[in-house]
């Protein structure tokens, strides 16, 4: 089917719009972390590729519009699914050309939606917009409000890190121009690492998209990537068809071969995996007989106690910090950096997401750059539950020595 302007001013005014989605997996979790909206037209029982929608509709001046019904569409699909995680919306950047930003449309459409900002993460390409000043008070408004900002289609060149850097997202999206057989092309394996190594220092996740193979899976893994989508996981489909078996046993396969890899791998450090229990479970028994009042006086003495410690916190059921991160008290914090306070919300991270779905517990992490103080660190976390019945997720992040 040949694409004209008339079939896509007909779409839009229509709005004939349909949402697939795909998933975000997590290797570690076993688990999919975030389902990603993408949008097609439909023209006389036919799908129409938004390339084609989204280059007539800025001929034509109708960017915003389509731009917006997709949003709408996709809210409105997500909202129907109780069980789904994080939905990732796609925002068209170019949009902000010259517009006033921040004008709490995707807000108003998450509210009538109900869905909570903390569960909407909205991904941005920064290479469409000529207005930076716009863009960041985009970033800056839908942040205040809870969203999580996520910068897409990241890989090299030389603007990467001013893009980075510009917008400090919470999430990277590593292109697949450089996940593509990563295995074999050892310049894709450093940029690849640079860009893991940014997003560690920033304190952000990163994810690997349009994984394909086995192998691409694996590879991005031992360089330090936090979460995967693509063909090889699962193709785009509407929520009737997702989370087959078929996905899951893909994600048992790349589990697996993960394992024997990390086996062979000469360079895996030994993690010392009964001392981190040790540590964890001890602090657990002794917060699981104590009233909320007591616990940060119980953390304070815990990490006074444990030379290793860098810090400590908890987390509740649904993911927010209950307690002040708990410091020792000649720490060094590094410029731009912060401990996290009571409220923020956790529940993205692997530390939590792994004890809440009971996929691992204790769970232990590799080494990485804390958000807290920007030095290298390894959070273990286990959970224990109150007098009243409600899990507590406790938190320790150990200093690299």
């Amino acid at each position: 089917m040949k694409v004209t302007a008339e079939m896509v001013r007909e779409i839009i005014e229509k709005k004939d719009i349909i949402v697939e989605f795909q998933p975000i997996y997590s290797l570690n979790t076993k688990k999919y972390i975030g389902l990603e909206a993408l949008s097609r037209g439909l023209y006389n029982g036919e799908i129409v590729s938004p390339y084609f929608l989204f280059e007539y509709a800025k001929k034509d001046g109708n960017v915003l519009t389509l731009d917006r019904i997709c949003r709408e569409k996709a809210m409105r699909a997500f909202s129907a699914e109780s069980s789904a995680p994080s939905l990732f919306i796609n925002f068209e950047t170019s949009v902000l050309n010259g517009l006033t930003s921040g004008t709490g449309e995707i807000l108003r459409t998450a509210a009538e939606n109900h869905i909570s900002p903390q569960n909407i993460v909205i991904e941005l390409n920064e290479s469409r917009v000529k207005d930076s000043y716009n863009l960041m008070m985009f970033v800056d408004f839908y942040r205040s409000k809870g969203f999580l900002i996520a910068l897409d289609n990241v890989s090299a060149g030389l603007d990467t890190l001013n893009r980075i850097m510009l917008i400090n997202p919470d999430i990277i999206k590593i292109d697949r121009a450089i996940v593509s057989q990563i295995e074999n092309n050892k310049y894709n394996q450093e940029v690849f690492r640079s860009i893991i190594n940014t997003a560690k220092q920033i304190g952000a996740m990163t994810v690997a998209e349009g994984v394909e193979t086995v192998d691409e899976v694996i590879t991005c893994m031992i360089l330090g990537v936090d979460y995967f989508q693509g063909f090889y996981f699962q193709k785009p489909e509407q929520f009737n068809y997702l989370f087959t078996n078929e996905a899951r046993l893909r994600v048992e396969e790349a589990a697996q071969k993960l394992n024997i890899s990390t086996k062979k791998n000469p360079t895996v450090v030994n993690m010392k995996i009964e001392s981190y229990k040790r540590i964890i479970y001890e602090l657990v028994n002794r917060l699981s007989c104590m009233t909320h009042d007591d616990y940060n006086a119980e953390l304070r003495d815990y990490v006074d106690e444990h030379n290793e410690i860098e810090c400590a916190f908890l987390i509740d059921s649904k993911g927010f910090q209950i307690t002040d991160t708990v410091m020792t008290p000649d720490t060094e914090i590094l410029e731009g950096y912060h401990p996290a306070i009571i409220g923020v919300n956790h529940d993205i991270k692997n530390y939590f997401y792994a004890i809440k779905e009971q996929i691992e517990d204790p769970f232990i992490s590799g080494w990485y750059i804390s958000n807290a103080t920007g030095k290298s660190c390894k959070t273990i976390s286990s959970k224990f539950y109150n007098k009243n019945g409600e899990m507590i997720v406790a938190c320790v992040d150990l200093k690299k020595q």
